[in-house]
């Protein structure tokens, strides 16, 4: 099988959960890093492959898929020798369903409306309500913590995918452990047992709160 297709930017949690889905299963991917700054997805060629121009994008056997969410199950059913990441059980599937919904509109829209007035609206600090908003994501984290991970003891796409956008949260602004012991030992956890999680969670996150910190000094000197 050729190696699968991924474009994606290094820092956005949604690629960092393909690439991590694909080290659990054992896919061979091709990954081509773009630049937005430069409009690279904004190209006649990217816009064919993804009319939303968004990141990631994968292209599997000439068909290009978007949305992480979207993909990662995609490469489970499709390519996983087994359904651990994404049980076939309706009800656990449903479970960790809601949580790639929590990701994708709890913890990545909180970052994204957090990070997106300082990279790219000149503003020079981050508003309370931000944090209070962010701090509020965890505190539905620690409540929903009932097991080792967020479906059970053992590792699902509901991790993979929370995983991505939390780290990067948790690096910029980190986790209470008076508030929330569970979620703290649960990142412990992750970061011990997720295959790549160094490389492709802290490493990455830990690159975007320097960025994070360049934006915020430069800001503040307009």
């Amino acid at each position: 099988m050729s190696p699968i297709t991924l474009y994606t930017t290094r820092r956005t949690p949604a690629g960092r959960a393909v690439e991590i889905t694909a080290k659990l299963i054992g896919v061979e991917l091709d990954v081509k890093f773009i630049d937005l700054s430069k409009k690279e997805h904004l190209t006649e060629e990217f816009l064919k492959l993804n009319p939303q121009h968004t990141v990631p994008t994968i292209v599997d056997n000439g068909v290009a898929l978007y949305d992480s969410h979207a993909i990662i199950v995609y490469l489970v059913q499709k390519y996983a020798k087994d359904d651990a990441l994404y049980p076939k059980d309706l009800v656990t599937q449903a479970r960790v369903n809601a949580l790639l919904h929590f990701e994708s509109g709890i913890l990545f829209a909180r970052l994204r409306g957090t990070l997106e007035p300082i990279f790219y609206h000149g503003f020079p600090e981050v508003p309370q309500d931000k944090l209070t908003a962010i701090h509020g994501a965890y505190d539905l984290l620690e409540a929903t913590l009932q097991s080792d991970y967020l479906v059970g003891n053992s590792l699902t796409l509901a991790d993979v995918s929370c995983s991505t956008s939390l780290s990067t949260l948790n690096a910029l602004f980190p986790v209470d452990a008076g508030k929330c012991p569970k979620l703290v030992a649960y990142l412990q956890r992750l970061e011990k047992n997720m295959p790549s999680y160094k490389e492709l969670n802290s490493d990455r996150a830990a690159e975007a709160v320097d960025f994070f910190k360049q934006k915020l000094e430069e800001n503040k000197k307009k």
